[in-house]
């Protein structure tokens, strides 16, 4: 792994990424910086400080979030936690892409590449809408959208069922996605779809173990959200 601090904190940028520009990965992504190699802001376009919701077990997230060169990769995601965070109630380590505005109606897949160091994960896109009283813009904060649809998450295992994604240790890089929403759906949840204004990939390294040097890492890269027909 090779690492650039840039602050007092787990907040990194390898050197490698110093020569790429700060772009969406892919024509069709609806991600800002999902391939993780913006240098001008970091981790443009994710949320990963969460101090501002006054939530006491994810004060230190920001601490434990970086960008490393990772196994062949450069700029990748690194989620690091220790046991306890790991396995604790309302923890583990994670960010959330920025609200990405949608037109009502449509499918999308999301794609994914990660590899485990001890850590499972859950990676899936959760359905937004505007909190009563804020006046809509152009650029929302998550503190201002709520939380109304949740989808079904990647699974990297050989079965698409579980709590958690399944990513194994020691299987190196795998790639996985997941197309949403289901089809068909019910008439519930077809009302539900239909008041989701914004789109949020949430990634989070939760369960599974840790390194014996008491730290576990989830590697994640080229994160990548299409609308499809």
């Amino acid at each position: 792994m090779t690492y650039k601090g840039i602050m007092k904190t787990w907040l990194i940028i390898p050197t490698a990424c110093l020569l790429l520009t700060a772009t969406a990965h892919g024509g069709s992504n609806l991600v800002t910086n999902g391939d993780f190699s913006a240098t001008n802001e970091f981790l443009l376009g994710w949320k990963y400080d969460y101090r501002d919701t006054g939530n006491s077990l994810w004060a230190d997230n920001h601490e434990l979030v970086s960008v490393i060169n990772e196994d062949g990769r450069e700029c990748v995601l690194d989620l690091r936690a220790d046991f306890g965070r790991l396995q604790g109630a309302g923890q583990g380590t994670f960010v959330d892409s920025h609200p990405i505005p949608v037109t009502p109606g449509g499918r999308y897949k999301l794609t994914v590449t990660a590899k485990s160091g001890g850590p499972d994960c859950r990676i899936l896109v959760e359905g937004y809408r505007w909190r009563p009283g804020v006046k809509p813009h152009a650029k929302p904060t998550l503190a201002e959208v709520r939380k109304c649809y949740r989808f079904a998450q990647v699974y990297f295992g050989p079965e698409k069922a579980g709590v958690w994604g399944g990513i194994k240790p020691g299987l190196g890089w795998v790639t996985a996605s997941q197309t949403f929403p289901e089809d068909p759906m019910s008439k519930l949840a077809q009302e539900k779809f239909n008041q989701v204004q914004f789109l949020v990939v949430h990634i989070i390294a939760i369960g599974g173990y840790c390194a014996p040097d008491g730290w576990g890492h989830l590697y994640v890269d080229d994160v990548k959200l299409e609308r499809i027909k």
